[in-house]
């Protein structure tokens, strides 16, 4: 079979799970809950007809719902941290939507009971299907079976980027066969084997089998690959561009008088109504918080206040959306004075300034929690970069590339980079191209992710000092 045809058919395999299993645990939640003994029956037991009739809409709702989460893409190259999150995301979301429509059936009242259960049962046998596609997915990979072999054209800086994407980002489903370039002499680029000049690429198509071709040179002559295109028409050719220089941006095609044009996409957050959708948010969201973690703070507060002289509290000038300063609050975990030696420096591993208590507090990051009145003031997003000091701003604009762009959006107490290990003393570079993929992608969705990830993720932190 085809190896298009066989991806099209995994997709399908596992949206058949999903019907399967969805189906499933509407029947396990209704003898669950009328039948299980648990939760006591008050007022008959209905018929299970009605929930079979309703099964349609429900599965139907949940594939939807998965569908916009994104569970039907590149669901071998997820985490399984990743892969709970969407699922619980997209299964509440469901049952939601499920709850109001039930809402609006007379004939029949369904058991609220039944559909927390439903709830539940989903995500557990949901998660576990796609952690068994996963292996599935993952031993036809590296049986070779379903393996998207390569072939690059053009030592350059967009072969690279795609070379790191491959090895680092997207993983298992790909692999480079080799590298054709005519003016490099080493042989290797970027870990992958130059197997000769672009002229020798019939030859050596007939000793190794590549379904893609991926042309890497954004001056290539038209007429040179037309001429490889029109030779080797079994092969499919995909032809990069670096359009501006802009490969990082959200490239949008369209067409003006019938020529293909392209345009860099609006950022979400450039839109006001997803500026009012984030900003609710942020409010409920910390509003929440506050209320919640009220005994929390005042433990601290205490702990601060008898263990080490100076306030309770920490403020600093930080920089947000469009380069605004603010005073960001803190719990204070240094001693008073501390940079008065050194001036404004990062905190390193065994930092003698820091105080032992403030060494737990950094440890589990609870010192970032009086930020959440940042956030309900307005200074500060849940998610978003995290804000920098004014001083190392100044340092960085000239010297780290688009390092200003961060200042799109607010400031965040969480964010892309720290979710994914970079906080702390780590390359600013690397969190700058993480930072950048948030704002170019933002969406709430993604917000909930990272503040779920946050906090399963709390007590790994390996530069939280």
């Amino acid at each position: 079979m085809d190896k298009r045809n066989l991806q099209r058919l995994l997709k399908i395999i596992l949206l058949t799970g999903d019907c399967l299993f969805i189906f499933f645990s509407v029947v396990i939640a209704y003898y669950f809950r009328f039948f299980g003994n648990v939760i006591e029956v008050k007022y008959g037991i209905p018929d299970f007809k009605y929930y079979i009739y309703m099964s349609p809409v429900i599965i139907l709702i949940f594939v939807l719902s998965f569908n916009y989460a994104a569970l039907y893409r590149d669901m071998e190259r997820k985490s399984e941290a990743d892969i709970f999150i969407y699922v619980f995301i997209a299964s509440s979301v469901a049952i939601i939507i499920s709850l109001a429509i039930t809402f609006f059936v007379r004939t029949f009242s369904f058991s609220r009971i039944v559909m927390i259960l439903l709830w539940l049962f989903s995500i557990i046998l949901l998660y576990a299907w796609r952690l068994i596609y996963r292996v599935f997915y993952r031993y036809l990979v590296k049986k070779e079976i379903i393996i998207q072999k390569i072939l690059l054209i053009g030592a350059t800086d967009i072969t690279a980027s795609l070379i790191n994407r491959i090895n680092l980002i997207y993983g298992g489903g790909y692999k480079i066969a080799g590298i054709l370039d005519d003016k490099i002499k080493k042989k290797a680029f970027n870990g992958v084997n130059v197997l000769g000049k672009i002229k020798d690429l019939e030859k050596i198509l007939k000793k190794i089998k590549v379904d893609e071709i991926f042309i890497g040179i954004p001056d290539f002559d038209r007429k040179r690959l037309t001429e490889l295109i029109l030779k080797n028409e079994g092969v499919n050719f995909k032809i990069a561009s670096d359009i501006l220089g802009l490969m990082t941006k959200s490239i949008e095609y369209d067409e003006m008088f019938g020529i293909p044009v392209f345009s860099i996409k609006e950022l979400p957050l450039d839109k006001m109504r997803n500026r009012i959708i984030k900003r609710t948010f942020d409010i409920l969201f910390s509003f929440i918080c506050i209320a919640l973690l009220l005994p929390i703070f005042i433990l601290v507060a205490l702990l601060i206040k008898f263990t080490s002289d100076g306030p309770i509290f920490y403020k600093q000038d930080r920089i947000s959306r469009w380069g605004k300063i603010f005073k960001i609050y803190k719990f204070r975990t240094m001693t008073v004075n501390a940079e008065q030696n050194t001036g404004p420096v990062w905190a390193k591993k065994d930092d003698a300034r820091v105080t032992p208590i403030g060494k737990i507090l950094r440890k589990l990051s609870i010192d970032e929690l009086p930020q959440l009145f940042n956030i309900l003031k307005g200074d500060m997003s849940v998610v978003g970069p995290r804000p920098e000091r004014p001083e190392f701003v100044e340092k960085f604009k000239n010297t780290i590339p688009r390092y200003l762009e961060r200042h799109k959006v607010k400031a965040g107490l969480t964010g892309w980079a720290q979710v994914n290990g970079l906080r702390g003393n780590t390359p600013l570079s690397e969190r700058i191209k993480y930072d950048l993929y948030y704002i170019e992608n933002w969406s709430l969705l993604f917000d909930i992710k990272i503040i779920l990830r946050t906090i399963l993720e709390v007590f790994h932190h390996k530069h939280a000092y």
